[in-house]
């Protein structure tokens, strides 16, 4: 297992080389499409390896969605053990895949599944680019998506987050929308698909729909708009693309009512979702696209680099006299779409969270390679300008490594040198949690500290994970407290943890945020628990009967 310090600069140094190289390898004719993406493949995974195998949580979302994974494994109907609140089911359900395979529930393997998420739909958009405008348009395209979520520091790009699995399916309906155009006679099982696959994502991510729904319409357009075909065959089409998209809802409804979770599903994750935001302008929120961008880092650089590179493109294209076809004009009128449902999507709740920035990365591609097939790329024309322009967007990772640097800021957020190989290593809470309980059984944190399940490999007792729903004041606010003392009955884990204090996130005062803030769970927790003392400002309680146990386990130790 590698492992990496703050500035592991002969590490750093030969990777970022590679880059350099990278560019000769998408701008040379002669490298064939698979070695290219191989290469560009095995850099971006070269590039975010120090913050892959950081065995610790880079953003709270991680801890969230592997302790909804470990249950899920335990108890896999959803809702009734898990509720990922803004995250969809499938976002948890794909967390449990790697454990099929061998590996365990920590933070290495989501890094792992969230490089391949993204390195999927990278694979989609590329073929996607690539048919629309070029191979060598969509070569040149890929090229700063690699820097820039490869180089980043920015946490919202490299941990596993509930936009990656809605990315994937949106990416792969983008691939098989741009194959539906290319042919003449496309097949129903074609049209189902990207159905089904567009029947998926409000179940990865509700923020996404929108997204979804654009490729829904323009695939029907598509298929009403083709006078080579008869009447009864396009509404036979329009059939397919319709029962492939509500296959997949069907099943989780069907699923839901047949578990007994359909009123929780409806409850909790449409009406709970659809209340979640800010009732800020939706005007503003436009508005404050650059500063949104800006929190992003290097992805505002992209975005600029984008617009640039589209602008130019197009006022080069237009002094050559270039006219577009009719092909042409229904792709970019669908990108254009596309951009501006993609906007509205990502500033709807006005929360203006950087991993949202991931959704937009399908329109940025598209516009880059727009831009690019416009300026002659795939004709060789511009071959310089193009070498030039991306090397200087290259450089400035370079500055900017140097510059912090100097500065005394770590190359690598994320080091890896002191956590002992691929384990995850125990805060002082989660020992004590572990000297009541062992993993595997049901555990219960009153707070936002899903980290402490993660620690401590024990499931979670209630749905709401991290109970910021439950403390906060908002409509739904006594369905989900009445929730939850329902699910701290059921499970009746032997160990209680109310984390609200300086080490816990937004709850942080226990007089207003303390369990206690729910009188009858307050009630339960008084009768049959006994608190066992303050650990890093952790309140952590036990249940009585296990405190008796591990007292007569210690005595009998120390008498032996």
């Amino acid at each position: 297992m590698p492992s990496f310090d703050t500035y592991p600069i002969l590490y750093w140094l030969p990777v970022y080389v590679l880059c350099w190289g990278s560019l000769w390898l998408a701008t040379n004719g002669k490298i064939s499409e698979r070695t290219f993406l191989v290469a560009v493949t095995v850099l971006l995974f070269l590039l975010r390896l120090p913050s892959i195998v950081y065995n610790y949580e880079i953003n709270p979302d991680e801890s969230q969605m592997i302790t909804q994974a470990m249950t899920l494994r335990q108890d896999p109907v959803y809702f009734r053990s898990v509720d990922g609140t803004t995250g969809g089911p499938l976002d948890s359900y794909f967390l449990i895949l790697p454990g099929l395979i061998g590996l365990p529930f920590d933070y290495i393997t989501a890094h792992l599944t969230a490089f391949g998420l993204v390195a999927l739909s990278f694979w989609f958009l590329f073929q996607t680019t690539k048919r629309w405008f070029g191979s060598m348009a969509a070569r040149v395209a890929f090229l700063p998506f690699v820097f820039t979520f490869g180089l980043t520091q920015n946490g919202d790009f490299l941990h596993y987050n509930s936009e990656l699995v809605p990315l994937a399916l949106l990416s792969g309906s983008y691939y098989l929308y741009a194959l539906l155009l290319a042919r003449r006679k496309p097949s129903l099982w074609h049209i189902a698909l990207i159905g089904l696959l567009l029947g998926m994502v409000p179940f990865g991510k509700l923020q996404a729909v929108p997204l979804a729904g654009i490729v829904g319409l323009f695939v029907g357009i598509d298929i009403l708009m083709r006078p080579e075909q008869s009447t009864s065959a396009k509404v036979v089409q329009i059939g397919a693309l319709v029962v492939g998209s509500v296959f997949f809802p069907l099943l989780v409804v069907g699923l839901a009512k047949l578990n007994g979770v359909y009123d929780d599903f409806v409850t909790f994750y449409i009406i709970g979702n659809f209340k979640y935001a800010n009732n800020s302008d939706p005007v503003q929120n436009l508005l404050r696209l650059p500063d949104f961008f800006k929190k992003g880092s290097e992805f505002d650089w992209l975005v600029k680099l984008t617009l640039g590179i589209w602008l130019v493109g197009l006022i080069y294209s237009l002094r050559q006299g270039n006219k577009a076809q009719t092909d042409t004009l229904k792709v970019n009128g669908f990108i254009g779409v596309l951009l501006a449902a993609t906007l509205y999507a990502i500033t709807r709740t006005g929360s203006e969270y950087v991993h949202y920035l991931y959704l937009l990365t399908g329109p940025l591609f598209f516009v880059l390679g727009f831009g690019w097939q416009r300026l002659g790329i795939n004709e060789g024309r511009n071959r310089w300008a193009t070498v030039g322009i991306m090397a200087v967007f290259l450089l400035v990772f370079g500055i900017q490594a140097g510059l912090n640097h100097r500065r005394g800021i770590a190359i690598n957020a994320y080091p890896s040198d002191q956590q002992h190989g691929w384990a995850v290593q125990p805060s002082p809470v989660s020992k004590a949690v572990l000297t009541y309980a062992k993993p595997g059984e049901k555990l219960v944190v009153w707070g936002w500290r899903c980290d402490y399940y993660v620690q401590t490999q024990m499931p979670q007792g209630v749905a709401e994970n991290h109970t910021i729903r439950s403390a906060f004041e908002h409509p739904l606010q006594d369905i989900y407290q009445r929730r939850y003392l329902s699910n701290f009955i059921r499970s009746f884990p032997p160990v209680f943890v109310d984390a609200v204090g300086s080490q816990n996130l937004w709850m942080t005062d226990r007089r207003t945020h303390g369990y206690e803030m729910i009188k009858p769970l307050k009630n339960f927790v008084n009768a049959h628990y006994r608190y066992v003392g303050l650990v890093n400002d952790t309140r952590i309680y036990v249940r009585t009967d296990r405190v008796e146990t591990t007292r007569r386990d210690t005595l009998a130790f120390s008498e032996n």
